[in-house]
């Protein structure tokens, strides 16, 4: 019988992975809320649906008459407690609902990693503003103030004064369908993703990369990520440190067996802190095309045996070759399109991988503000042999793109 793999949920730009997940050997059936043209091609089964919804996932699925799923899993969209819910509903292997609301739920989460002796920064949850106001107080300024329960960046928030704490906190309040919010301490350092597989209390890791916070906070309070970039400049030792870190962060999860994505901050004084530790795929193109350029490692023939229950193949996981490669976003802050070209017309240039749009643009187009993570107006990956080269690379191609707001905008 053919395996029939259940894709729910597609991170930013993750449909371009559709196409390699096309096989004779099973069918492939995807859930996403953006039917894309790539989805459409690529899937057997399209079901244009919220992949953060299983009731309606499970509605429209019986709709198709698909009553039996081997494997499901998102690619790089951060709905562990669905993929989880799925998983039972259809008897294939998945982590507990429990273990997927714990890595994803930020107060769960926090106190968790805090009983297993992991490094964290001082942290407190409030469900009103002026429980928010005294966990502040407590804590200290500057204080990073979030909803519990959302992804993607969505209404983090820096409070620098305290002036700023009440409506900062109002806004995430405002956002977290729980109406519950986390205070943190902010700490300062350097930032990397590491992208891993954990079967058997072994952490396997594919990927590393280091995260672009040159422009961090010049949306404040919104943080603004610049990018990635491969080779990491942190030394072998430090790498490893964290990957100790990780390691321990996943077993106190109970994220085994499963693909783990974390955000890491390494301060100043060495301190290796999570911030971010769940069981999903690392979305953006970072763990199927970033990294992949930069490793020769396709983590999605492991991500496919994982879901169907199946031995890893470790390796795959092995690095082929070592490059340099950067991915870089521009911030979407504002402005009237008044003429938008293709991108892929300076997509041609030595060391341009791709380049693309974050945003649907079309003369009239009205860009708002910036408000978070997900508000991306450009992209490019690069590559070169050195990492400065690649950067460069990717910052001409930026300043080239076939864009021209109306006068008075950006």
């Amino acid at each position: 019988m053919t395996d029939r793999l259940l894709v729910c949920g597609l991170g930013s730009g993750m449909d371009r992975s559709l196409t390699e997940l096309r096989s004779p050997r099973w069918e492939l059936v995807v859930a996403t809320d953006r039917p894309t043209d790539r989805a459409r091609a690529a899937a057997d089964v399209l079901l244009a649906v919220d992949p953060n919804d299983a009731v309606a996932v499970l509605a429209q699925l019986s709709a198709a008459g698909i009553d039996r799923i081997d494997g499901v899993f998102s690619l790089g969209a951060d709905n562990p407690p669905v993929i989880s819910t799925l998983a039972r509903r259809f008897g294939c292997p998945g982590l507990p609902l429990e273990t997927a609301l714990d890595c994803t739920l930020k107060d769960r989460r926090l106190r968790i990693l805090r009983a297993a002796g992991l490094d964290l920064p001082r942290f407190a949850t409030a469900e009103s503003v002026g429980e928010a106001v005294r966990a502040v107080a407590d804590i200290g300024l500057p204080a990073v103030i979030k909803p519990s329960d959302q992804t993607g960046s969505l209404g983090v928030l820096k409070a620098e004064t305290a002036d700023q704490v009440r409506p900062l906190a109002e806004e995430a309040l405002r956002l977290s369908p729980g109406g519950r919010i986390v205070v943190e301490e902010f700490l300062e350092g350097t930032e990397h993703t590491l992208a891993a597989f954990m079967v058997d209390g072994e952490l396997h890791p594919f990927g590393f990369a280091d995260r672009e916070y040159g422009r961090k906070e010049e949306f404040a309070p919104h943080f603004f990520e610049g990018g990635d970039t491969l080779p990491s400049r942190l030394t072998a030792e430090q790498i490893a440190e964290v990957v100790d870190t990780v390691r321990r962060g996943a077993a106190a999860l109970r994220l085994d067996p499963a693909v783990v994505n974390t955000d890491i901050l390494r301060t100043h004084d060495g301190r290796v802190v999570l911030l971010e530790i769940t069981c999903r795929l690392t979305g953006a193109r970072i763990a199927t095309e970033v990294m992949r350029l930069a490793t020769g490692v396709d983590p999605l023939p492991n991500v496919v045996r994982l879901a169907l229950g199946r031995p890893l193949d470790l390796a795959e996981l092995r690095p082929r070759h070592s490059r340099a490669v950067v991915q870089r976003f521009l911030p979407a802050d504002g402005g009237v399109v008044e003429w938008v070209g293709d991108p892929r017309d300076v997509a041609r240039r030595t060391g341009v991988y791709d380049v693309f749009w974050g945003l649907d643009l079309s003369p009239g187009t009205v860009v708002p503000p910036y408000r978070g993570g997900a508000d991306v107006l450009a992209g490019v990956i690069a590559h070169a042999e050195r990492p400065e080269e690649a950067e460069a690379v990717a910052e001409r191609t930026l300043r080239a793109l076939p864009l021209r707001f109306k006068a008075g905008t950006p």
